[in-house]
Protein backbone atom coordinates (compact mmCIF):
# COMPACT_ATOMS: atom_id res chain seq x y z
CA UNK A 1 0.00 0.00 0.00
CA UNK A 2 1.11 3.54 -0.68
CA UNK A 3 -0.29 6.99 -0.11
CA UNK A 4 -1.94 6.94 -3.55
CA UNK A 5 -2.87 3.29 -4.08
CA UNK A 6 -1.42 -0.20 -3.92
CA UNK A 7 1.24 -2.06 -5.81
CA UNK A 8 -0.13 -4.44 -8.37
CA UNK A 9 -1.07 -5.03 -11.96
CA UNK A 10 -4.22 -4.50 -13.99
CA UNK A 11 -5.53 -7.52 -15.91
CA UNK A 12 -7.91 -7.08 -18.82
CA UNK A 13 -8.58 -10.73 -19.68
CA UNK A 14 -9.00 -14.13 -18.04
CA UNK A 15 -6.26 -15.54 -20.26
CA UNK A 16 -3.72 -13.11 -18.84
CA UNK A 17 -4.75 -14.11 -15.32
CA UNK A 18 -4.37 -17.82 -16.06
CA UNK A 19 -0.98 -17.31 -17.69
CA UNK A 20 0.30 -15.95 -14.38
CA UNK A 21 -1.05 -18.81 -12.26
CA UNK A 22 0.82 -19.21 -8.96
CA UNK A 23 2.80 -16.01 -9.52
CA UNK A 24 0.28 -13.86 -7.65
CA UNK A 25 -0.59 -13.63 -3.96
CA UNK A 26 -3.66 -11.36 -3.99
CA UNK A 27 -6.38 -10.26 -6.37
CA UNK A 28 -9.83 -8.69 -6.58
CA UNK A 29 -12.40 -11.44 -7.32
CA UNK A 30 -15.10 -8.79 -7.74
CA UNK A 31 -15.01 -6.82 -10.97
CA UNK A 32 -14.34 -3.09 -11.21
CA UNK A 33 -15.30 -0.90 -14.15
CA UNK A 34 -11.72 0.14 -14.66
CA UNK A 35 -8.27 0.02 -13.12
CA UNK A 36 -5.51 2.50 -13.71
CA UNK A 37 -1.86 3.13 -12.88
CA UNK A 38 -1.01 6.11 -10.74
CA UNK A 39 2.73 6.26 -11.56
CA UNK A 40 4.96 6.26 -14.62
CA UNK A 41 6.49 2.91 -13.71
CA UNK A 42 3.02 1.30 -13.88
CA UNK A 43 3.26 -0.37 -10.49
CA UNK A 44 0.81 1.61 -8.34
CA UNK A 45 -2.84 0.89 -9.19
CA UNK A 46 -5.95 2.87 -8.29
CA UNK A 47 -9.68 2.49 -8.94
CA UNK A 48 -10.77 0.22 -6.08
CA UNK A 49 -13.62 2.41 -4.88
CA UNK A 50 -17.08 1.04 -4.14
CA UNK A 51 -18.75 3.23 -6.75
CA UNK A 52 -16.34 1.83 -9.34
CA UNK A 53 -17.59 -1.71 -8.69
CA UNK A 54 -19.17 -3.26 -11.76
CA UNK A 55 -20.26 -6.62 -10.37
CA UNK A 56 -19.96 -8.66 -7.19
CA UNK A 57 -19.08 -12.31 -7.74
CA UNK A 58 -18.35 -13.56 -4.25
CA UNK A 59 -18.52 -12.89 -0.53
CA UNK A 60 -15.40 -13.52 1.54
CA UNK A 61 -15.00 -14.29 5.25
CA UNK A 62 -11.49 -13.72 6.67
CA UNK A 63 -10.53 -15.95 9.62
CA UNK A 64 -7.52 -14.30 11.23
CA UNK A 65 -5.72 -16.67 13.62
CA UNK A 66 -3.76 -14.83 16.26
CA UNK A 67 -1.72 -16.29 19.11
CA UNK A 68 -4.02 -18.25 21.38
CA UNK A 69 -6.82 -18.61 18.84
CA UNK A 70 -7.73 -22.01 17.43
CA UNK A 71 -9.88 -22.67 14.38
CA UNK A 72 -9.41 -25.46 11.84
CA UNK A 73 -10.64 -25.80 8.29
CA UNK A 74 -13.01 -28.52 9.48
CA UNK A 75 -14.41 -26.19 12.15
CA UNK A 76 -15.26 -23.67 9.42
CA UNK A 77 -16.88 -26.37 7.25
CA UNK A 78 -18.93 -27.66 10.21
CA UNK A 79 -20.11 -24.15 11.04
CA UNK A 80 -20.98 -23.56 7.37
CA UNK A 81 -23.04 -26.75 7.25
CA UNK A 82 -25.08 -25.53 10.21
CA UNK A 83 -25.51 -22.24 8.38
CA UNK A 84 -26.72 -24.02 5.26
CA UNK A 85 -24.14 -22.45 2.93
CA UNK A 86 -21.00 -24.51 2.33
CA UNK A 87 -18.14 -22.32 1.08
CA UNK A 88 -17.39 -22.73 -2.61
CA UNK A 89 -13.71 -22.25 -1.85
CA UNK A 90 -11.65 -22.33 1.34
CA UNK A 91 -8.07 -21.06 1.21
CA UNK A 92 -5.33 -21.74 3.73
CA UNK A 93 -3.55 -18.40 4.21
CA UNK A 94 -0.44 -17.45 6.21
CA UNK A 95 -2.71 -15.77 8.78
CA UNK A 96 -5.55 -18.30 8.89
CA UNK A 97 -8.26 -19.01 6.33
CA UNK A 98 -10.43 -17.23 3.78
CA UNK A 99 -13.83 -18.69 2.87
CA UNK A 100 -15.52 -17.66 -0.40
CA UNK A 101 -19.22 -17.96 -1.21
CA UNK A 102 -19.50 -17.58 -4.97
CA UNK A 103 -22.74 -16.35 -6.56
CA UNK A 104 -24.57 -18.27 -9.28
CA UNK A 105 -24.93 -15.04 -11.22
CA UNK A 106 -23.08 -11.75 -10.69
CA UNK A 107 -24.76 -9.05 -8.61
CA UNK A 108 -24.44 -6.06 -10.93
CA UNK A 109 -23.94 -2.65 -9.38
CA UNK A 110 -26.14 0.26 -10.40
CA UNK A 111 -25.96 3.90 -9.44
CA UNK A 112 -29.75 3.92 -8.91
CA UNK A 113 -31.00 5.07 -5.49
CA UNK A 114 -27.52 6.20 -4.50
CA UNK A 115 -25.93 2.81 -5.21
CA UNK A 116 -28.43 0.92 -3.05
CA UNK A 117 -27.34 -2.37 -4.67
CA UNK A 118 -23.99 -2.02 -2.90
CA UNK A 119 -25.79 -1.44 0.39
CA UNK A 120 -27.83 -4.60 -0.07
CA UNK A 121 -24.70 -6.64 -0.81
CA UNK A 122 -22.95 -5.14 2.23
CA UNK A 123 -25.83 -6.23 4.43
CA UNK A 124 -25.44 -9.82 3.22
CA UNK A 125 -21.69 -9.67 3.77
CA UNK A 126 -22.12 -8.18 7.24
CA UNK A 127 -24.63 -10.85 8.25
CA UNK A 128 -22.31 -13.66 7.12
CA UNK A 129 -19.43 -12.17 9.09
CA UNK A 130 -21.53 -11.65 12.19
CA UNK A 131 -22.79 -15.24 12.01
CA UNK A 132 -19.27 -16.66 11.99
CA UNK A 133 -18.05 -14.12 14.55
CA UNK A 134 -20.60 -15.50 17.03
CA UNK A 135 -19.10 -18.97 16.64
CA UNK A 136 -15.46 -17.83 16.38
CA UNK A 137 -15.18 -14.67 18.52
CA UNK A 138 -12.02 -12.67 17.97
CA UNK A 139 -11.12 -14.64 14.84
CA UNK A 140 -13.37 -13.26 12.10
CA UNK A 141 -12.20 -9.96 10.65
CA UNK A 142 -15.38 -7.87 10.79
CA UNK A 143 -13.82 -4.64 9.58
CA UNK A 144 -12.02 -5.66 6.39
CA UNK A 145 -13.19 -4.37 3.01
CA UNK A 146 -16.30 -6.23 1.91
CA UNK A 147 -15.43 -6.42 -1.78
CA UNK A 148 -11.76 -5.52 -1.99
CA UNK A 149 -8.52 -7.48 -2.20
CA UNK A 150 -8.33 -11.12 -1.08
CA UNK A 151 -5.88 -13.99 -1.31
CA UNK A 152 -5.83 -15.57 -4.75
CA UNK A 153 -6.44 -19.33 -5.23
CA UNK A 154 -3.22 -21.20 -5.98
CA UNK A 155 -2.34 -24.86 -6.24
CA UNK A 156 -0.56 -24.59 -2.89
CA UNK A 157 -3.27 -22.93 -0.78
CA UNK A 158 -6.64 -24.49 -1.75
CA UNK A 159 -7.97 -26.33 1.30
CA UNK A 160 -11.42 -27.20 -0.08
CA UNK A 161 -13.00 -26.50 -3.45
CA UNK A 162 -16.61 -27.37 -4.31
CA UNK A 163 -17.28 -25.72 -7.71
CA UNK A 164 -20.90 -26.85 -7.83
CA UNK A 165 -21.73 -24.92 -4.67
CA UNK A 166 -22.72 -21.46 -5.86
CA UNK A 167 -25.50 -19.37 -4.38
CA UNK A 168 -28.51 -17.40 -5.50
CA UNK A 169 -28.22 -13.80 -4.35
CA UNK A 170 -31.89 -13.53 -3.45
CA UNK A 171 -31.65 -16.55 -1.15
CA UNK A 172 -28.70 -14.94 0.61
CA UNK A 173 -30.70 -11.73 0.96
CA UNK A 174 -33.66 -13.65 2.39
CA UNK A 175 -31.39 -15.46 4.84
CA UNK A 176 -29.76 -12.19 5.91
CA UNK A 177 -33.14 -10.58 6.56
CA UNK A 178 -34.15 -13.52 8.75
CA UNK A 179 -30.79 -13.50 10.51
CA UNK A 180 -31.00 -9.82 11.40
CA UNK A 181 -34.60 -10.24 12.58
CA UNK A 182 -33.69 -13.21 14.79
CA UNK A 183 -30.48 -11.74 16.12
CA UNK A 184 -31.49 -9.95 19.31
CA UNK A 185 -28.07 -8.33 19.69
CA UNK A 186 -28.45 -6.49 16.38
CA UNK A 187 -28.90 -2.85 17.32
CA UNK A 188 -29.57 -1.41 13.89
CA UNK A 189 -32.16 -2.36 11.29
CA UNK A 190 -29.75 -3.14 8.49
CA UNK A 191 -32.48 -3.70 5.95
CA UNK A 192 -34.37 -0.47 6.53
CA UNK A 193 -34.33 1.50 3.31
CA UNK A 194 -33.12 5.11 3.19
CA UNK A 195 -35.72 7.69 4.08
CA UNK A 196 -37.45 9.29 1.12
CA UNK A 197 -38.65 12.83 0.69
CA UNK A 198 -41.90 11.97 -1.07
CA UNK A 199 -45.12 11.43 0.85
CA UNK A 200 -45.35 8.10 2.64
CA UNK A 201 -48.08 6.32 0.71
CA UNK A 202 -48.49 3.75 3.46
CA UNK A 203 -50.50 6.31 5.46
CA UNK A 204 -53.04 6.74 2.64
CA UNK A 205 -56.44 5.19 3.34
CA UNK A 206 -56.42 3.03 0.19
CA UNK A 207 -53.54 0.94 1.58
CA UNK A 208 -55.42 -0.05 4.71
CA UNK A 209 -58.66 -0.51 2.80
CA UNK A 210 -57.14 -2.85 0.22
CA UNK A 211 -55.33 -5.08 2.70
CA UNK A 212 -58.48 -5.49 4.79
CA UNK A 213 -60.54 -6.59 1.78
CA UNK A 214 -60.69 -10.38 1.52
CA UNK A 215 -62.83 -10.53 -1.62
CA UNK A 216 -60.12 -9.50 -4.09
CA UNK A 217 -59.77 -12.07 -6.85
CA UNK A 218 -57.52 -12.65 -9.83
CA UNK A 219 -58.83 -12.85 -13.38
CA UNK A 220 -57.24 -12.31 -16.77
CA UNK A 221 -57.52 -8.70 -17.88
CA UNK A 222 -58.40 -7.52 -14.37
CA UNK A 223 -56.28 -5.73 -11.78
CA UNK A 224 -56.71 -8.14 -8.90
CA UNK A 225 -54.73 -9.98 -6.23
CA UNK A 226 -51.30 -9.80 -7.80
CA UNK A 227 -51.65 -6.12 -8.65
CA UNK A 228 -52.86 -5.41 -5.11
CA UNK A 229 -49.87 -7.18 -3.57
CA UNK A 230 -47.44 -5.37 -5.86
CA UNK A 231 -49.04 -1.93 -5.41
CA UNK A 232 -49.32 -2.17 -1.62
CA UNK A 233 -45.73 -3.44 -1.45
CA UNK A 234 -44.60 -0.36 -3.36
CA UNK A 235 -46.33 1.78 -0.75
CA UNK A 236 -44.38 -0.04 1.98
CA UNK A 237 -41.17 0.39 0.00
CA UNK A 238 -41.70 4.13 -0.46
CA UNK A 239 -42.28 4.46 3.29
CA UNK A 240 -38.93 2.85 4.10
CA UNK A 241 -40.44 -0.33 5.54
CA UNK A 242 -38.24 -3.42 5.39
CA UNK A 243 -39.10 -6.19 2.97
CA UNK A 244 -39.64 -8.52 5.92
CA UNK A 245 -42.23 -6.18 7.47
CA UNK A 246 -43.97 -5.88 4.12
CA UNK A 247 -43.99 -9.61 3.46
CA UNK A 248 -45.39 -10.43 6.91
CA UNK A 249 -48.32 -8.05 6.40
CA UNK A 250 -48.93 -9.14 2.81
CA UNK A 251 -48.79 -12.78 3.86
CA UNK A 252 -51.50 -12.07 6.43
CA UNK A 253 -53.59 -10.31 3.78
CA UNK A 254 -53.20 -13.22 1.36
CA UNK A 255 -54.12 -15.78 4.03
CA UNK A 256 -57.44 -14.02 4.60
CA UNK A 257 -58.42 -13.87 0.92
CA UNK A 258 -61.37 -16.01 -0.17
CA UNK A 259 -59.10 -17.21 -3.00
CA UNK A 260 -55.49 -16.81 -1.79
CA UNK A 261 -52.52 -16.69 -4.13
CA UNK A 262 -49.69 -19.21 -4.22
CA UNK A 263 -47.00 -18.27 -1.68
CA UNK A 264 -44.34 -18.13 -4.40
CA UNK A 265 -46.39 -15.62 -6.41
CA UNK A 266 -46.81 -13.43 -3.34
CA UNK A 267 -43.09 -13.43 -2.58
CA UNK A 268 -42.23 -12.75 -6.22
CA UNK A 269 -44.50 -9.68 -6.29
CA UNK A 270 -43.06 -8.32 -3.04
CA UNK A 271 -39.49 -8.82 -4.23
CA UNK A 272 -40.31 -7.08 -7.51
CA UNK A 273 -41.61 -4.05 -5.60
CA UNK A 274 -38.37 -3.97 -3.60
CA UNK A 275 -36.12 -4.39 -6.64
CA UNK A 276 -35.20 -0.70 -6.61
CA UNK A 277 -36.71 -0.08 -10.05
CA UNK A 278 -39.69 1.82 -8.65
CA UNK A 279 -40.09 4.76 -6.28
CA UNK A 280 -43.66 4.07 -5.17
CA UNK A 281 -47.15 3.04 -6.21
CA UNK A 282 -48.49 4.76 -9.33
CA UNK A 283 -51.92 6.37 -9.46
CA UNK A 284 -52.68 4.50 -12.71
CA UNK A 285 -52.78 1.31 -10.63
CA UNK A 286 -54.17 2.72 -7.38
CA UNK A 287 -57.37 4.20 -8.82
CA UNK A 288 -58.50 1.08 -10.81
CA UNK A 289 -57.88 -1.09 -7.73
CA UNK A 290 -59.96 1.24 -5.58
CA UNK A 291 -62.80 1.32 -8.12
CA UNK A 292 -62.75 -2.45 -8.65
CA UNK A 293 -62.60 -3.64 -5.06
CA UNK A 294 -63.22 -0.95 -2.47
CA UNK A 295 -66.78 -0.05 -3.42
CA UNK A 296 -68.04 -3.20 -1.74
CA UNK A 297 -65.22 -3.64 0.72
CA UNK A 298 -64.50 -0.32 2.39
CA UNK A 299 -63.69 0.68 5.93
CA UNK A 300 -67.30 1.90 6.29
CA UNK A 301 -68.67 -1.47 5.14
CA UNK A 302 -67.07 -4.23 7.22
CA UNK A 303 -66.89 -7.49 5.36
CA UNK A 304 -67.09 -10.86 7.04
CA UNK A 305 -63.89 -12.83 6.97
CA UNK A 306 -63.46 -16.27 5.55
CA UNK A 307 -65.07 -19.12 7.50
CA UNK A 308 -66.79 -16.73 9.91
CA UNK A 309 -63.45 -15.98 11.57
CA UNK A 310 -64.48 -12.46 12.54
CA UNK A 311 -64.44 -8.93 11.12
CA UNK A 312 -61.80 -6.42 10.13
CA UNK A 313 -63.33 -3.02 9.71
CA UNK A 314 -60.75 -0.27 9.83
CA UNK A 315 -57.07 0.08 8.88
CA UNK A 316 -56.11 0.72 12.50
CA UNK A 317 -57.83 -2.52 13.49
CA UNK A 318 -55.81 -4.42 10.90
CA UNK A 319 -52.48 -3.20 12.25
CA UNK A 320 -53.46 -4.21 15.75
CA UNK A 321 -54.47 -7.62 14.41
CA UNK A 322 -50.85 -8.61 13.84
CA UNK A 323 -49.87 -10.71 16.84
CA UNK A 324 -46.91 -12.67 18.08
CA UNK A 325 -46.98 -16.29 17.05
CA UNK A 326 -47.77 -17.44 20.59
CA UNK A 327 -50.98 -15.38 20.47
CA UNK A 328 -52.11 -16.61 17.06
CA UNK A 329 -54.19 -19.71 16.34
CA UNK A 330 -52.46 -20.35 13.04
CA UNK A 331 -48.82 -20.09 11.94
CA UNK A 332 -47.41 -18.80 8.68
CA UNK A 333 -46.00 -21.28 6.20
CA UNK A 334 -42.42 -20.02 6.61
CA UNK A 335 -42.72 -20.54 10.38
CA UNK A 336 -43.73 -24.17 9.93
CA UNK A 337 -40.79 -24.69 7.59
CA UNK A 338 -38.40 -23.43 10.26
CA UNK A 339 -40.06 -25.69 12.82
CA UNK A 340 -39.64 -28.72 10.57
CA UNK A 341 -35.94 -28.02 9.92
CA UNK A 342 -35.29 -27.59 13.65
CA UNK A 343 -37.23 -30.81 14.40
CA UNK A 344 -35.20 -32.81 11.88
CA UNK A 345 -31.91 -31.32 13.08
CA UNK A 346 -32.52 -32.80 16.51
CA UNK A 347 -33.32 -36.21 15.01
CA UNK A 348 -30.25 -36.66 12.78
CA UNK A 349 -26.55 -37.14 13.33
CA UNK A 350 -23.48 -37.81 11.19
CA UNK A 351 -23.86 -41.57 10.83
CA UNK A 352 -27.65 -41.45 10.50
CA UNK A 353 -28.58 -38.39 8.45
CA UNK A 354 -32.19 -39.31 7.72
CA UNK A 355 -35.09 -39.80 10.11
CA UNK A 356 -37.74 -42.53 9.79
CA UNK A 357 -41.14 -41.57 11.18
CA UNK A 358 -44.76 -41.01 10.16
CA UNK A 359 -46.52 -37.88 8.98
CA UNK A 360 -48.86 -38.21 11.96
CA UNK A 361 -45.94 -37.98 14.39
CA UNK A 362 -44.66 -34.85 12.64
CA UNK A 363 -48.06 -33.15 12.61
CA UNK A 364 -48.55 -33.90 16.30
CA UNK A 365 -45.05 -32.74 17.25
CA UNK A 366 -45.24 -29.48 15.28
CA UNK A 367 -49.00 -28.84 15.64
CA UNK A 368 -49.32 -28.47 11.90
CA UNK A 369 -52.34 -29.58 9.80
CA UNK A 370 -51.72 -32.63 7.61
CA UNK A 371 -52.53 -30.76 4.37
CA UNK A 372 -50.16 -27.95 5.31
CA UNK A 373 -47.41 -30.48 6.04
CA UNK A 374 -47.85 -32.03 2.59
CA UNK A 375 -47.56 -28.59 0.98
CA UNK A 376 -44.40 -27.53 2.79
CA UNK A 377 -42.74 -30.92 2.25
CA UNK A 378 -43.31 -30.56 -1.49
CA UNK A 379 -42.11 -26.95 -1.57
CA UNK A 380 -39.02 -27.65 0.55
CA UNK A 381 -38.03 -30.62 -1.61
CA UNK A 382 -38.44 -28.51 -4.77
CA UNK A 383 -36.27 -25.82 -3.16
CA UNK A 384 -33.62 -28.42 -2.27
CA UNK A 385 -33.93 -27.89 1.49
CA UNK A 386 -34.80 -31.51 2.23
CA UNK A 387 -35.45 -34.94 0.69
CA UNK A 388 -38.15 -37.43 1.60
CA UNK A 389 -39.64 -40.76 0.52
CA UNK A 390 -43.08 -41.98 1.57
CA UNK A 391 -44.08 -45.63 1.83
CA UNK A 392 -47.82 -46.22 1.96
CA UNK A 393 -49.70 -49.01 3.68
CA UNK A 394 -49.07 -51.09 6.75
CA UNK A 395 -45.58 -50.68 8.10
CA UNK A 396 -45.09 -47.63 5.95
CA UNK A 397 -43.95 -44.18 6.92
CA UNK A 398 -41.70 -41.38 5.74
CA UNK A 399 -37.92 -41.21 5.42
CA UNK A 400 -36.79 -37.62 5.53
CA UNK A 401 -33.44 -35.80 5.62
CA UNK A 402 -32.35 -32.20 5.37
CA UNK A 403 -29.81 -31.07 2.82
CA UNK A 404 -27.56 -29.95 5.68
CA UNK A 405 -27.64 -33.38 7.35
CA UNK A 406 -26.67 -35.15 4.11
CA UNK A 407 -23.82 -32.72 3.46
CA UNK A 408 -22.54 -33.21 6.99
CA UNK A 409 -22.51 -36.99 6.55
CA UNK A 410 -20.73 -36.82 3.18
CA UNK A 411 -18.03 -34.57 4.59
CA UNK A 412 -17.52 -36.12 8.02
CA UNK A 413 -17.87 -39.91 7.81
CA UNK A 414 -14.59 -41.78 7.69
CA UNK A 415 -12.95 -42.43 4.34
CA UNK A 416 -13.31 -46.20 4.76
CA UNK A 417 -17.11 -46.01 4.70
CA UNK A 418 -17.64 -42.75 2.83
CA UNK A 419 -18.41 -44.36 -0.53
CA UNK A 420 -20.84 -46.79 1.07
CA UNK A 421 -22.69 -43.91 2.71
CA UNK A 422 -22.87 -42.00 -0.56
CA UNK A 423 -24.39 -45.01 -2.30
CA UNK A 424 -26.85 -45.54 0.55
CA UNK A 425 -27.97 -41.92 0.43
CA UNK A 426 -28.63 -41.99 -3.32
CA UNK A 427 -30.48 -45.31 -2.96
CA UNK A 428 -32.83 -43.89 -0.32
CA UNK A 429 -33.11 -40.46 -1.96
CA UNK A 430 -32.43 -40.69 -5.73
CA UNK A 431 -33.03 -36.93 -6.02
CA UNK A 432 -29.96 -36.37 -3.83
CA UNK A 433 -27.59 -37.87 -6.41
CA UNK A 434 -26.73 -34.42 -7.76
CA UNK A 435 -25.95 -33.22 -4.24
CA UNK A 436 -23.72 -36.22 -3.53
CA UNK A 437 -21.82 -35.79 -6.79
CA UNK A 438 -21.05 -32.19 -5.92
CA UNK A 439 -18.59 -33.41 -3.33
CA UNK A 440 -16.44 -35.51 -5.62
CA UNK A 441 -12.96 -34.27 -4.83
CA UNK A 442 -11.28 -32.16 -7.45
CA UNK A 443 -7.78 -33.52 -8.01
CA UNK A 444 -5.04 -31.09 -7.16
CA UNK A 445 -2.16 -30.58 -9.54
CA UNK A 446 1.38 -30.55 -8.29
CA UNK A 447 2.22 -27.13 -6.86
CA UNK A 448 4.40 -25.07 -9.10
CA UNK A 449 7.55 -23.43 -7.89
CA UNK A 450 7.04 -19.87 -6.71
CA UNK A 451 8.40 -17.43 -9.26
CA UNK A 452 9.28 -13.84 -8.46
CA UNK A 453 9.00 -11.46 -11.38
CA UNK A 454 8.82 -7.78 -12.02
CA UNK A 455 5.34 -6.56 -12.78
CA UNK A 456 6.46 -5.14 -16.11
CA UNK A 457 7.40 -8.63 -17.36
CA UNK A 458 3.86 -10.02 -17.13
CA UNK A 459 1.50 -10.20 -20.04
CA UNK A 460 -1.63 -8.37 -18.94
CA UNK A 461 -3.63 -9.06 -22.05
Amino acid sequence: MTEYGMRGIVFTSEEALLENENKLTHWTPNIYSYGAYADKNRSIIVGHSEKNLQQINTFMIDFDLKVGNTCSAQDIIDCSIDLGFVPTLLLNTPGGYQAFYVLEKPWFISNAANYSSIGVAKNVSRSLRNYFAEVFPGIVDIGCNHFGITRIPRTDNVEHFYPEFTYDMQKLIDWSIDYVADNKSEKTKLWTLPSRKQKKQITDSWVGDLITCNGIEGHKGLLGRNSTVFTVSLAYYSAGKTMEECYNDIDQFNSNLDSPMNDEEVLKAVKSAYSGKYRGAHRDYIEPLKQSWLSGCSSETPKKRKKNAGYRSHPSTWYKFKKNRSERKYSHKHEWKKDLLAFLKDKSYTYKPYFVTTKKEITEALLIPARSLDKILKEMQEDGQLYFQVKAGRGGGIKIATKQALIKTILLVKKEVNQAYREAITKVFPEAAILVNMFNKVAKTEPKAYYQANLEEWNTG
